[in-house]
């Protein structure tokens, strides 16, 4: 429970640190990287003081700039422009306007006039956002007992307490007189005062100012008596409607007056007024920001009770206080003095401090100096005493040293080693005869020699002695190999040096041990090349080598042990049982090797061998012994992995058999796919195209354009699939017919023309003259590439022209035959491919984006078709700008070209009668068009999206069949069906044999077994042929083919509108399209561009009467918005589209269209 505070020191530092880091780190929206969004709205204007203070306490608290919070601060300006409804309808107006597209999380009002606006306009302009308020005069709980969101701290002016502290001080009084306005604040703040002032002893009176100017008030406070003191409360505005800003109005009372004028704004302390209990507007502040704090960590406004206590703080002025001669002793014990001179003792407390120490420094300075020369007289006695003795010792020892040092020298002189004496400096102090023989120094004085510049090898790294010759001096000894040179040759050497700190001739130096052992070196680099050389060759080597003791491996090469999959470090040290399987192998092997070692000195033999997990790996190995007549130094084993030769030799014989069966397999199989998923697609296809040619709706003929362009676009993927089947497996032969190149190419791209004319597009053939004619080759595998490559330049290009060029082919000829090139180019104004895209795109099922569809297949078919040819594809493309697709083919030279022969549509068959189907299924477009194709067969239905549904429909409603989807979340198909074949009869699930059709993608024999093993009754492939669909109803409820009912659908799902839509985000955008983020970025740049000139567009063209142009930009619009994921943009574009058709009503669909892209390009920015 919050408790009223009584001044700013109350705050809690740890409590408001606490608050603030939970701000920073609770999560907002599911996001907790947004920065929280908070309206100030204050009732008064930037620069008035009370305003300004309570701002300051509450940046003090939240710190916008270290917590990220952006405040937003509004000024209602009421002290200086009245505040009356049509000022208030004008805020209303503006502040709906401003902060319309702004999601803020919390506003704070400070004092009446805004705290009043927003409770008569809170829910009109910020709905559902905690209300924190501040400085509000005479609150009472039940003004907010409708406002749930509303809390925060009520200002309770202090008029009371600050005149009994005045009558306290000034017991004579007998007049309070105060001076207050008559504005709205002002009539409040009276108010309180006066309820306050009830029960004042009635020995002194209280007079308020009258509502007139304040020249009157100030003549009014002149006159008065000297028993009367004046209270000062809020006076910014007097009856002509002068506004008094800051401080003017206490510093002319206090000036005319000549009583003691007492306050409750501390804003006036300092400026005339005595003091009193001081409401401040910082406090206020910083209790609403304590408030803020815990709102935006969660809490909930109406679990926060609103802090009616006073905010306020005893405050008195010292040159007030003196003035009027006002003991200090009667205030209040916690009282703050301004302006309060300070005395001798504070202003010089440093100073004295420091005398009394230095003085205490002093004291204990010269007692030590007595103690110290006290100690000293004893210890110069003790000290002569002891010099005596050892001037005795002295003479003794130095007759034993001269003995020592004369053995030492002797030694010295005769050493082995070079001896060396010098200082940290490397200067030379003594050395021995070695030393002068090992560097050549004979007849020289050594001391003049440099060890660094004359004696050590310029290679060396000299600048590192300098730190060795540090740590030997701080008595860490060194042992070093270095490299030094002779004086007169200059030949160097190597030595092994010994250094160690000694004391020569009083002064501390370094004694050196240097040994030559160049003969060593060279021993050492001999061996070590040499076992280089043996390493990179035991290393490098293909074979696997090692050596071994016994049966211990004490050496293994890394090709060796990788061999049987282990590193050398797991293999060296194990015996070779480690490598061979049972006990009796191993003896065998091991028998046999010693044998043949033994008796030849070599052993050879292929063996099988046990790998590290556990295969057999196949080695043929060679053994030699290191010394013939003694086994136990060791043998040198030499082997190589044999096993893919014998796998090999094994495979070759079922290598033939394998290869036939596969191909056969392959043959059955592109056989089974190209009977089984053409058929049915063509039916689909021919009885969709009959069916157009009825008397339909339009939105009939809509939804049968829609199937019929899904199974051609299917028909396709399934072409594309076995075409590169064929290609791969070297099974596609290439007609070698005549054809007429130029009208084959003519045909095809006119073709297109249609596609590209829907999209506004310019579509330009040109055909050189100098291209062939006739020619030999395969006219339809030619149409299959101009027909992917011309098509996919429609598809990625929404404004511009495609051009298709066709020349005669350079280069040489692929084959004898083969002579005549032809040479094409396909290029478009289009989005462009990125770089990193343009090396893969032939790869099969290699896309740049999932935006436009496709399989990936059609660039890899193409490029194989195109090798077939005997030629090549490349690309050049540039994003934003468009691509080039060049290839050249090669055909013999041709002698006829016939005509291509054109095809008839055939017509479909009628629908099934109602029944009551319930349709399991959780993609949106597949139960739209599954229950519209229920509907046309006279089926009622109902629509459960996952499992958990559909047993919760069959426990409230009686269905006759249940179409059941195989994957949907939380539950799925095969679960669903298990758990109804499990009820029991008349319970929760009363027709627990209720007959069930497995529905989809999956069209494996594997997934039809695990559908009717789980209970389902049939199963369906998708897409559905509905005719089959009604057969196996038929069979399963034994229902006859009729006409559906007037009102045939259940209470299943429409499809969705505009309004039910989720709201268009690029992160939902880019995961539903399946691209990354910088593809995503290239369409929004385009998206953009296109909708705007599309928008313009299509208000001139409705505006000049055109409806078919207006209905192909509509179209065009919105293939648009598909391709960047924006649906509701689409389905608004296409009601549009539909309108221009002459449904009427196009002009409101179009600004519904122009917001949605609105809403789009807002999300983009």
């Amino acid at each position: 429970m919050l408790q009223p505070v009584r001044s700013s020191r109350a705050l809690s530092p740890v409590l408001l640190a606490v608050l603030a880091l939970a701000l920073l780190l609770a999560p907002v929206g599911g996001q907790a990287s947004e920065r929280k969004q908070i309206l100030l709205l204050n009732s008064y204007h930037q620069g008035f003081t009370w305003t300004d203070e309570v701002c300051r306490g509450l940046t003090d608290v939240l710190r916008p700039r270290e917590t990220g919070i952006v405040l937003h601060v509004e000024y209602m300006d009421t002290k200086r422009v009245e505040f009356n409804d049509h000022y208030e309808e004008q805020l209303k107006n503006v502040y709906a306007h401003k902060y319309m597209g702004v999601k803020l999380d919390l506003i704070l009002a400070t004092d009446n006039a805004a705290y009043e606006f927003l409770r008569r306009h809170h829910d009109e302009l910020f709905s559902g956002i905690p209300v924190i308020f501040g400085g509000v005069n005479f609150f009472r709980p039940d003004q907010i007992e409708h406002y749930p969101l509303f809390t925060g701290v009520a200002e309770v002016l202090d008029a009371r307490q600050t005149i009994d502290c005045a009558l306290k001080l000034h017991p004579g009084t007998r007049t309070v007189y105060v001076v207050n306005d008559y504005s709205c604040t002002g009539r409040a703040v009276c108010k309180s005062i006066r309820e306050q002032l009830v029960g004042l002893d009635p020995a002194v009176s209280v007079i308020f100012s009258e509502n007139t100017d304040l020249t009157h008030v100030l003549e009014r406070t002149a006159g008065l008596s000297g028993d009367a003191v004046i209270l000062l409360g809020v006076f910014n505005r007097d009856v002509t409607g002068r506004f008094y800003d800051k401080n003017e109005v206490a510093e002319a009372v206090s000036a005319r007056a000549q009583v003691p004028v007492y306050g409750i704004l501390d804003a006036d302390l300092g400026h005339g007024i005595v003091g009193g209990m001081l409401s401040n507007g910082h406090d206020q502040g910083q209790a609403m920001a304590q408030l803020a704090l815990h709102v935006l960590a969660g809490r909930s406004p109406d679990e926060i009770p609103v802090i009616q206590g006073s905010v306020y703080a005893p405050k008195f002025d010292y040159v007030q206080l003196r003035r009027f001669g006002v003991n200090l002793a009667g205030l209040p014990a916690d009282s703050a003095i301004i302006n309060r001179p300070n005395s001798f003792y504070r202003e010089h407390s440093a100073v004295l401090l420091a005398v009394l120490g230095f003085g205490a420094l002093q004291f204990l300075i010269i007692l030590a100096l007595v103690l110290n020369i006290t100690r000293r007289r004893r210890a110069e006695k003790e000290l002569r005493t002891a010099h005596r003795t050892l001037e005795e010792r002295v003479k003794e020892r130095t007759s034993k040293l001269r003995e020592s040092e004369e053995v030492l020298r002797t030694v010295f002189d005769f050493a082995y080693d070079a001896i060396i004496i010098h200082d940290g400096q490397g200067r030379i102090l003594e050395v021995n005869q070695r030393m002068i023989e090992m560097f050549g120094l004979e007849g020289m004085d050594p001391s003049g020699v440099s060890l660094a510049q004359d004696l050590s090898s310029p290679d060396n790294p000299l600048h590192a002695m300098a730190g060795i010759m540090r740590e030997v001096l701080d008595g860490r000894p060194h042992h070093l190999e270095w490299r030094v040179r002779r004086y007169r040759d200059s030949r160097e050497f190597d030595v092994e040096v010994h250094l160690t700190r000694i004391t020569y001739r009083g002064e501390e130096a370094i004694l050196a041990n240097v040994r030559d052992i160049s003969v060593r070196k060279e021993s050492e680099n001999s061996i070590r090349q040499n076992l280089v050389k043996f390493e990179a060759i035991l290393e490098n080597s293909l074979m696997g080598i090692a050596m071994t003791v016994g049966r211990r491996i004490v050496t293994i090469n890394r090709r060796g042990a990788e061999i049987f999959g282990y590193s050398p470090e797991e293999m060296q040290d194990n015996t070779l049982n480690l490598l061979l399987g049972h006990y009796q192998t191993q003896d065998e092997f091991v028998l046999a090797a010693k044998a043949a070692l033994a008796e030849r000195g070599e052993f050879n033999t292929e063996q099988a061998f046990r790998s590290k997990n556990g295969s057999t790996v196949w080695c043929r190995m060679y053994a030699k012994t290191v010394d013939p007549g003694d086994l136990t130094r060791g043998v040198i084993w030499a082997w190589d992995d044999v096993t893919e030769n014998r796998k090999a030799q094994e495979d070759l014989l079922r290598t033939r058999e394998d290869a036939e069966a596969a191909n056969r397999a392959k043959s059955e199989f592109l056989a089974a796919m190209s009977h089984e998923i053409r058929t049915p697609m063509n039916a689909i296809v021919g009885m969709t195209e009959i069916t157009l040619q009825t008397d339909l709706t339009d939105d009939q003929r809509d939804y049968l354009k829609t199937v019929k362009d899904s199974a051609q676009h299917l028909l396709s993927i399934i072409n594309d699939i076995l075409d590169l089947s064929k290609i791969e497996a070297r099974k596609l032969e290439l007609d070698h017919v005549d054809f007429d190149l130029p009208f084959h190419v003519r045909t095809t791209i006119k073709g297109l023309e249609v596609q590209a004319r829907q999209k506004g597009l310019d579509m330009v053939l040109e055909i050189d003259e100098a291209a062939p004619n006739c020619v030999k080759g395969d006219p339809l595998s030619l149409r299959q590439v101009l027909v992917n490559l011309a098509g996919n330049a429609i598809k990625f290009t929404h404004r511009g022209t495609i051009a298709i060029r066709v020349g005669p082919g350079q280069g040489p000829a692929p084959d004898e035959a083969r002579t005549v090139g032809v040479a094409f180019a396909v290029e478009d104004t289009g989005i462009g491919i990125p770089r990193e895209f343009l090396d893969s795109i032939f790869q099969s099922f290699s896309q740049t984006t999932r935006a436009f569809g496709g399989t990936g297949l059609g660039l890899a078919i193409c490029k194989q078709l195109i090798s077939l040819m005997g030629g090549d594809i490349v690309v050049e493309s540039t994003v934003g700008k468009g691509s080039t697709f060049s290839f050249t083919v090669w055909f013999e030279p041709g002698f006829s070209c016939p005509m291509p022969v054109e095809t008839e549509e055939r017509r479909p068959e009628g629908p099934t009668r109602p029944v009551r189907v319930l349709v399991a299924e959780d993609n949106d477009v597949n139960i739209m068009v599954t229950t519209l194709k229920l509907e046309d067969m006279g089926y009622t239905y109902a629509v459960a999206k996952t499992g958990l549904e559909v047993l919760d429909l069959l426990k409230r409603e009686p269905f006759d069949l249940i179409l059941m989807d195989i994957e949907m979340p939380v539950l799925d198909g095969i679960s669903t069906t298990k758990a109804i074949r499990s009820a029991v009869p008349g319970g929760p699930i009363p027709d627990p044999d209720i007959p069930i059709i497995g529905v989809t993608a999956h069209a494996l024999k594997e997934f039809r077994d695990k559908s009717l093993d789980a209970g389902m009754d049939d199963y369906v492939a998708k897409p559905v042929d509905f005719h089959e669909l009604a057969v196996i109803i038929n069979r399963l409820i034994g229902a006859a083919p009729a006409s559906a009912p007037p009102n045939a659908k259940a209470d299943g799902p429409a499809p969705a509108s505009l309004d039910a839509l989720p709201p268009w985000t690029p992160d939902a955008a880019m995961e539903h399209l399946g691209v990354d983020e910088a593809i995503f970025a290239d369409f929004l740049v385009t998206a953009r561009t296109e909708l705007a000139l599309l928008l313009d567009e299509l208000g001139q063209a409705l505006g000049a009467g055109h409806a078919a142009k207006a209905e192909e930009l509509a179209v065009t619009a919105r293939s648009v918005c598909t391709a960047i994921g924006a649906n509701g943009a689409a389905l608004a574009a296409g009601s549009l589209a539909s309108a221009c058709r002459g449904e009427g009503g196009a002009d409101g669909l179009l600004d519904r269209f122009r917001e949605e892209v609105r809403e789009v390009m807002k999300i983009m920015d």
